[in-house]
């Protein structure tokens, strides 16, 4: 399966590299260009998988129209199928704990803490709420694992209450997946969306998985970890975040590895933190919970994006059909409310690129003036991600930007040249 959508992607092909920073040089010198490694200590890795482009190449969809393809597919989560196939556990072999530090996890940035499982989706199942996935960086130690946590988000929420149950989560960690579970783990709903069914939707439909020994559903895989998070913790970090600046070391859960599925010759995907690939996947999935939350309040919304210079995280840009003056501003108070980790927002008429920053930029030139069109909302909490920002409150200075035409001044006086055609 990653074999087939590597080799459609006509990707960079890197003879040898070593885990030790060797991936992290290649990966970098090609970010956003699909890579593919033919030896790391043995096995094949592959990396920067997931672009605006290369999704856009796999799912076969404008990148312009991606946001709507997956607003589509969140539409039909419940009605998607998994097609129950245990067939698909043959592929596998089985292996002991102890073989997981065989596997060419990578050592990316001079600070880590150690290897680190990036591209790792994390599945868990609860009686009460059903599938939950989601992606975190998984710190690799001689005899167990370190998983980063992000408190109250969906995962921390199960563990807590298995904690109170039964006194550990089991869980599934799938490595060299279809980039349509990866954008499921990368995308949050209520608790009640089962991400797995999502990973279905975005596949047209149906997805074949299967039941490992602890009794979860898990989709085709390069490798899939079984195992249990305890509720004893370990120091996890220092680590690169999306930022591509160190994130603190805290107390973090521990994950027993119970037994690792291999099929005969895996692929290793490397996902290199702060890259672009990190940031896609990332902010791709929250452009859809903007656009619906925009919508509310201005129905005229075209398109939203979450840019690469803002890490896809902390800056977006809005376009709108602007139709009464205060829409824009109405834009930017929507938009800080479904997406709590956005830091600035730019809202833009329909006639400007929200995909060419420079004519946003040109947007901002031609039709801001900072007294009337500049909000400023201090003391707001923010993302911990931001290292400007108040980590030990969780709060920022939030700054929307109102870039859209004044209808009072009208519409004529910021009229673009345009040149007849032939």
């Amino acid at each position: 399966m990653l074999r087939e959508i590597i080799k459609n992607l006509d990707p960079v092909v890197i003879e040898k590299a070593n885990r030790k920073f060797g991936i992290t040089r290649i990966l970098k010198k090609y970010d956003g260009k699909p890579v593919y490694i033919k030896d790391v200590d043995g096995f094949e890795v592959v990396g920067n998988l997931c672009s605006r482009d290369t999704l856009s190449k796999i799912f076969n969809v404008d990148k312009k129209n991606f946001i709507f393809f997956m607003l589509k597919a969140m539409e039909n989560e419940k009605n998607a199928k998994l097609n129950i196939n245990n067939n698909l556990k043959n592929k596998y072999n089985v292996l002991p704990p102890e073989k997981l530090n065989e596997f060419p996890i990578p050592i990316y940035y001079e600070k880590d803490a150690g290897a680190y499982i990036t591209s790792g989706v994390v599945i868990a199942y609860d009686e009460d709420f059903g599938y939950n996935l989601s992606i975190h960086r998984i710190l690799v130690k001689e005899d167990h694992l370190v998983i980063r946590m992000v408190e109250q988000r969906h995962l921390h929420f199960l563990y807590n209450k298995a904690l109170e149950e039964k006194g550990y989560l089991d869980i599934a960690i799938v490595m060299g997946v279809h980039p349509a579970v990866l954008l499921a783990g990368a995308t949050s709903g209520d608790i009640t969306f089962n991400e797995l069914k999502f990973a279905s939707a975005l596949l047209g439909g149906e997805m074949d998985v299967f039941e490992i020994d602890n009794g979860l559903l898990v989709p085709e895989a390069e490798i899939i970890i079984q195992g249990k998070i305890l509720r004893e913790m370990d120091d996890e970090g220092p680590f690169v975040d999306i930022t591509g600046t160190y994130d603190i070391v805290r107390k973090q859960p521990i994950i027993r590895v119970e037994k690792i599925y291999s099929k005969e010759k895996p692929i290793i995907h490397a996902l290199l933190p702060g890259g672009i690939e990190h940031k896609t996947l990332m902010g791709m999935p929250q452009e859809p919970r903007i656009l619906k939350g925009v919508r509310n309040t201005i129905p005229t919304v075209k398109n939203v994006i979450l840019t690469e210079g803002g890490c896809c995280w902390l800056h977006a840009v809005i376009q709108i059909d602007k139709r009464t003056e205060g829409d824009g501003k109405n834009a930017i108070l929507a938009a800080f409310a479904s997406h709590p980790s956005l830091k600035h927002v730019v809202v833009v008429d329909d006639d400007i690129n929200i995909f060419d920053i420079n004519d946003v930029e040109y947007a901002i030139a031609t039709r801001v003036q900072g007294d009337k069109d500049i909000i400023v909302i201090p003391g707001a909490k923010g993302s911990s991600l931001d290292p400007s920002s108040d980590l030990k409150n969780k709060l920022t200075a939030k700054v929307g930007i109102d870039a859209t035409m004044s209808l009072i001044k009208g519409r004529e006086h910021f009229e673009r040249a345009k040149i007849p055609e032939e």
